[in-house]
């Protein structure tokens, strides 16, 4: 691309891991400021390969879970005398269908994906047994060493002054720490002296970024779109919707060390959202123009206050931030937790003609504060004593 003064935002699988991670509001926006030459958006294909890997692991999973399901059904319409019914599942995809739908997708809007260069064997050898990272002490960090070498790459070709922003929510293998989320030393001695090199823990934060923002207020549509009361409407549909929706793997973060991390510290089995109190005092939105075609992105931001339905041991019945449900074996209580403070955030695209049939889907959920007591709205659940 040669020497440029645009803002270089660089992927790692940590940033697009997970819920709708192309067409979610913050991926829909960033592309937008892509199409219209605002920003470089860099992909390395070493991530596009980690996703396409997740992605089919995930359809094969939800395949054996349908079949199951089907075959359980059956079982109880046989023991009734009822006849059995049939249906078709999905057919199974491998991982290169999904990378190549991918590929063609961003590099139609303008995203790189730079293949990994060639780097010696040997010299990922001697990295790794140097335990320098990204490589852990475990040996592990093979692709994440790959996605570095791209990133240094990537650095070389832009001006000594272009922001560079790296989104990867993996401290443990980029960062000095959790809490200095800053450019491990191994790594920062081998980088070009870039003046605005920046790590960032996820897409909303690049968006939010002073090298970035200004760039994408120039799509906020100013008009109103939406009155308040409509959006207030629409959040409350999607959040009731979420009531007894399981938060994991549907909400999951994708971590340090490559974890799956829960959005709710909890120690409950099988949680489920109890209820969600949106506080609507809360509540923001912006519109912004994501497309060629009139296409727009309505994005939401409120706190609301949700409990977790879910089970523990018995042994753990009389702990602190739980309210006894109901005895579920003897061995486990069907529990509710104490509310804890979340923050949503939610999205919906849209154009003019389709602006009346509008639903938000949630990107992304962030615990605040955990809450006491159970009791705080007057719709909480009667227990069972």
């Amino acid at each position: 691309m040669g020497d440029t003064l645009n803002p270089v935002v660089i992927l790692d699988s940590t940033a697009v891991h997970g819920r709708r991670p192309f067409t979610r509001a913050d991926s829909a926006l960033l592309l937008a400021l892509v199409r219209t030459g605002r920003i470089r958006l860099v992909i390395p294909e070493v991530v596009l390969y980690e996703l396409s890997r997740q992605w089919a692991k995930d359809l094969a999973d939800r395949r054996r879970d349908f079949r199951k399901a089907h075959a359980a059904i059956n079982g109880v319409l046989a023991d009734a005398d009822v006849a059995t019914v049939t249906s078709s599942v999905a057919p199974s995809l491998g991982r290169s269908v999904f990378y190549d739908a991918a590929a063609t997708m961003l590099t139609r809007n303008g995203v790189e994906v730079p293949r990994y260069p060639e780097v010696p064997l040997g010299d990922l050898l001697e990295r790794d047994l140097d335990e320098r990272k990204p490589f852990a002490s475990t040996g592990k960090g093979f692709r994440d060493a790959l996605i570095w070498e791209t990133v240094k790459v990537i650095c070389a070709g832009v001006a000594p002054s272009t922001p560079v922003l790296f989104v990867t929510n993996n401290s443990g293998d980029f960062c000095v720490s959790k809490r200095d989320r800053t450019l491990h030393p191994d790594l920062r001695a081998e980088m070009p002296d870039l003046e605005a090199f920046e790590v960032v823990p996820f897409l909303r934060a690049s968006l939010e970024h002073g090298a970035i923002k200004p760039l994408a207020e120039v799509l906020r549509v100013v008009e109103g779109a939406f009155t308040a009361q409509h959006v207030a409407d629409l959040v409350k549909t999607a959040l009731q919707g979420l009531e007894g929706a399981v938060p994991e793997p549907d909400f999951d973060l994708f971590g340090d060390d490559d974890r799956y991390e829960h959005p709710f510290r909890t120690s409950l089995s099988d949680a489920v959202f109890d209820r969600i109190f949106p506080d609507m005092g809360t509540i923001g939105y912006e519109v912004y123009h994501t497309g060629d075609q009139g296409e727009m992105t309505l994005t939401v931001g409120i706190e609301a206050d949700c409990s977790l339905d879910g089970f523990i041991d018995r042994n753990m019945g009389s702990a602190d931030g739980y309210a006894y449900y109901e005895d579920w074996s003897r061995e486990m209580l069907r529990v509710i937790e104490h509310p804890r403070r979340a923050r949503f955030v939610l999205s919906a695209a849209f154009t003019a003609a389709t602006i009346d049939s509008v639903e938000l889907t949630v990107d992304e959920v962030e615990e605040i504060t955990l809450l006491t007591p159970l009791a705080t709205h007057g719709g909480a659940r009667e227990l069972k004593r």
